[in-house]
């Protein structure tokens, strides 16, 4: 025996940290990949957000145009914004 213990122990206690270790960077692992899934479902959400946000606005500018398919006041009223 010296000041550090057998070297069994020191062996068990080598196994154990690097068992702990590896558990850990697998959990931190684990987590990463939860996490890169949640902002990829929450980008897939804010997409089609957009596109319906964006439909809205067509549609209001085709009804308060007059109606129809005349794009001229549509034009008109974008050309008011700027």
């Amino acid at each position: 025996m010296g000041w550090f213990g057998s070297p069994e122990d020191r062996e068990k206690k080598r196994k154990a940290r690097e068992e702990r270790r590896a558990k850990w960077r697998q959990w931190r692992l684990e987590k990463i990949e939860a996490l890169t899934k949640k902002f990829y479902a929450v980008a897939a959400k804010r997409k089609w957000l957009v596109f319906m946000m964006a439909l809205g606005i067509i549609i209001y500018f085709i009804v308060t145009s007059g109606g129809g398919f005349s794009f001229v006041g549509i034009i008109e009223k974008i050309k008011g914004f700027f």
